[in-house]
């Protein structure tokens, strides 16, 4: 015979003895804080503090949060509370703490030091070195929640376009182009005199190109993709780059060449339609397209020598400037 457990009445009591108790428990570690006056709880905390003794610090700074959260050491104590989180590597409370922050202190004088604790918070995530439990794991992409955060509240921070680039970076590296796109294009706009300027339109112009692979066919990504792949060898060029940037802008160059062979190929393919259905009007107009638009790709070359072969019986050629046929009517 099997075992059987009942796990009915015995997980509601547990539930009421943990609404219960935790009150009490709240309540406990409150009492348990340190007291004394709010100036000097403050000054006591940023002793420990600068002694790196952070848990003690940590300490000070609550009970003036919690006792007197209307005191005007609160700002500052609740500053230094998430920082003593960060450097205790409480990854998901120091972040909360952070926001909690910015939300009761929009305007703060300690702005530039709740963003730059932000930033390296997220920073600590994205590259793994805080190895946090529960829901995040080892999961990078809290850090990058908190690296969009930083960039949001704190636009005009110097690591704001950092902050960014990680997270284009993050979606390259989980081929989540779409996102990639909608990311790097905030950080062209929003800091286009950024240091990682040149990388972001070179991603960009890739994570246009990369979004049209396998069955989709989408000729609007594919002409944004040349587009920002020729506005990055441009801008390299004219910012003095073309050295330092000389592999990327080749790659450039050749993937330039490769979209343009998939749009000749493309118009190769509606010729041959045409051409096998006997609307060979139609198909010259798409042939002669691929030889003036495409004529350094091998589909211009195919599409030429079809030219040459309806032609020839006919002894004419077509006029290059009448307008496209219609699909429906050839």
């Amino acid at each position: 015979m099997g075992l059987s457990f009942p796990i009915g009445p015995p997980m509601r009591c547990n539930y009421l003895r943990l609404a219960v108790f935790l009150p009490l428990l709240l309540a406990a570690c409150k009492v348990g804080l340190p007291s004394g006056d709010p100036a000097d709880l403050l000054a006591e905390g940023k002793r420990t503090y600068e002694e790196k003794a952070y848990k003690t610090a940590n300490r000070y700074f609550r009970s003036i949060t919690k006792r007197y959260p209307e005191a005007g050491e609160a700002e500052e104590a609740l500053f230094f509370e998430a920082e003593c989180r960060r450097h205790r590597r409480q990854g998901p409370v120091a972040f909360e703490t952070y926001k909690k922050f910015v939300e009761t202190y929009p305007n703060s004088r300690y702005a530039v030091g709740v963003a730059l604790g932000e930033y390296r918070l997220g920073v600590d995530h994205f590259e793994g070195r805080i190895p946090s439990f529960l829901i995040f794991g080892k999961d990078r992409a809290f850090g990058v929640r908190i690296l969009e955060h930083m960039q949001i509240n704190f636009r005009n921070h110097s690591l704001a376009d950092d902050a960014l680039m990680r997270v284009v970076s993050f979606h390259l590296e989980k081929r989540d182009y779409a996102d990639a796109t909608r990311v790097a294009r905030r950080l062209l706009a929003e800091y286009p005199r950024s240091e990682h300027m040149l990388w972001a339109r070179f991603q960009l112009a890739r994570s246009l190109w990369l979004q049209n692979q396998g069955a989709l066919y989408d000729e609007r990504l594919l002409i944004d993709s040349r587009r920002a792949f020729e506005d990055y060898v441009g801008t390299a060029r004219l910012a003095g780059m073309e050295q330092k940037q000389s592999k990327q802008i080749e790659a450039a160059r050749k993937m330039i060449v490769k979209i343009d062979e998939r749009r000749a190929e493309k118009e190769l393919t509606i010729g041959r339609f045409y051409e096998r259905t006997d609307r060979l009007r139609a198909a010259m107009y798409y042939y002669e397209h691929c030889v003036r638009s495409y004529p350094q790709t091998e589909s211009a070359v195919s599409a030429q020598q079809r030219l040459r072969k309806l032609r020839a019986p006919a002894g004419e050629e077509p006029d290059a400037g009448e307008k496209k046929p219609d699909a429906a009517t050839g």
